[in-house]
């Protein structure tokens, strides 16, 4: 072995030797550097935030997604098939009861309006002449009241058939839909238009077996449409459940006087089936269960202290506490996963 050789062996040897013995350094410096974090936390106590416990409003609520109406509401359609000669009022009109809003033609065979108009009105004559007659002693009673029967089934089939070609508003309230033009032709039982009152409105939310014991006649009602909140109350509840929908119903009412809620849309609503205006409650992520039952970490003397809680309600996301904590006292609400009772703690902001 060369000179040369044995110098290149010996520098390998020595640069193998000071890159372990700087490993080993590190791995030191890293064991001295966890250890005196978890010294810190021993001595100092490990770094927490708490938040003080105060009395505060809690509302719990359930809450649908369904669609307004208004409180009465009707669709007129067709009685006969035909051609539509003219309608009578456009969307947003006010309109009285059996004021005629659509007309179809006359002449349309399927109605007989024509015959049926000549028959009433050569009846209303001889009823008139009859009746006269009867009067003057001219005639006898029976005869008057063969004319007087006629003319009453006269008189009922022209308004049969006349409400065939005169579809008219079923009550007073406004016109909220048309769906057909003048000179359309339309089947039978084709939707003309829907009349609506809409100064209260009016809805059905389906809930659970479970949410239908939660409900009373009552309870308010809130809703949200174009940024403004409506506040209204159940009228309504079902007693049995709808065999299709497998779910029972709850209809609620909203008093709309400007009439800015509209009929067809739907909303979220929001029933309050709960409500206290002093309660101690705690984000429900907080909570913590064992084989002892629900707890809680709270700050007392500088150290964690494990307090079990019992709850009233909970909104899914809060949790209301009945038992377990008071008021003023320090819940901890970050850090409460490093802690077990009686742990060092350090409150920071």
């Amino acid at each position: 072995m060369t000179l040369i050789r044995k110098n290149k062996i010996i520098v390998m040897i020595i640069l193998i030797t000071g890159a372990m013995l700087l490993l080993q350094s590190c791995a030191g410096k890293e064991q001295e550097e966890a250890k005196s974090m978890e010294q810190i936390r021993v001595e100092e106590g490990v770094p927490v935030k708490v938040e003080t416990l105060a009395f505060q409003p809690f509302v719990k609520e359930l809450s649908f997604i369904s669609k307004l109406q208004g409180i009465k509401e009707a669709t007129k359609g067709a009685i006969i098939g035909g051609k539509i000669e003219k309608i009578n009022a456009r969307v947003g009109d006010a309109v009285r009861k059996d004021q005629v809003i659509v007309e179809f033609d006359i002449t349309n065979p399927g109605s007989m309006y024509e015959q049926a108009k000549a028959a009433y009105e050569n009846s209303e004559k001889t009823y008139g002449r009859m009746k006269a007659l009867l009067e003057a002693g001219e005639t006898s009673q029976a005869n008057y009241d063969a004319v007087e029967a006629k003319y009453t089934v006269d008189k009922r089939n022209f308004e049969t058939q006349k409400q065939m070609v005169h579809i008219e508003a079923p009550f007073s309230g406004l016109v909220v839909d048309i769906k057909v033009n003048e000179g359309d032709n339309v089947n039978k039982d084709a939707h003309l238009f829907t009349i609506a009152q809409l100064d209260r409105m009016r809805t059905k939310v389906w809930v659970s077996e479970k949410e239908i014991n939660l409900l009373k006649k009552g309870m308010i009602a809130v809703t949200e449409f174009n940024g403004v909140k409506y506040y209204g109350k159940i009228t309504e509840i079902s007693l049995s459940a709808d065999p299709y929908k497998q779910a029972f119903y709850a209809q609620v009412e909203f008093d709309n006087p400007k009439r800015e809620l509209k009929s067809g849309v739907s909303l979220e609503i929001k029933i309050r089936v709960y409500e206290n205006p002093n309660a101690l409650i705690i984000p429900r992520n907080l909570v913590m269960t064992d084989d002892k039952g629900s707890y809680v970490f709270i700050a007392s003397n500088g150290k964690a202290e494990k307090r079990y809680v019992k709850n009233g309600s909970d909104s899914g996301i809060y949790y209301e506490i009945s038992s377990g904590l008071n008021e003023g006292e320090k819940i901890i609400i970050q850090g409460q996963a490093l802690v077990d009772d009686g742990t060092k703690i350090k409150v920071i902001d």
